[in-house]
């Protein structure tokens, strides 16, 4: 089954940001729409089943999206529901991700860690199924 709730994130150099999720979290790109200089117009980046969009700050229309950096703290956050949260852990300290949350068990079921991407949006990876029930 193919992911039906997709994030949009936006990115100062979405290029840089490409090469460093795939290199961090294993997201292999599905597409990718090159703008001028060095702009991303539109990009789709999958893992697994996950499936997010993204592509550089500043698009027509979009005055609305801020940058992280732009409002003094993170913007939001993704969950990504993942096979081997520990794999994906080792390539994110690897590749200098800001680890918020240790990899551990979670409460809820699985493993799961937080971190954030080298322009702070804040991703967490996670076993656990959350459409199972727990209380």
């Amino acid at each position: 089954m193919h992911s039906t709730t997709v994030p949009l994130l936006r990115y100062a150099d979405a290029e840089a940001a490409i090469d460093w999720l795939c290199e961090a979290f294993g997201f292999a790109v599905f597409l990718k729409v090159p703008g001028e200089n060095r702009r991303i117009e539109h990009a789709r980046l999958t893992l697994e089943a996950n499936l997010v969009m993204l592509a550089s700050i500043g698009r027509p229309s979009e005055e609305y999206f801020k940058l992280p950096n732009q409002v003094g703290g993170v913007t939001q956050g993704l969950i990504l529901v993942v096979k081997d949260p520990k794999q994906i852990y080792t390539r994110a300290v690897a590749a200098g991700a800001r680890i918020d949350a240790e990899l551990a068990e979670s409460e809820f079921g699985g493993t799961m860690f937080a971190c954030q991407d080298i322009e702070s949006h804040r991703w967490v990876f996670g076993s656990q199924d959350p459409w199972e029930k727990f209380w």
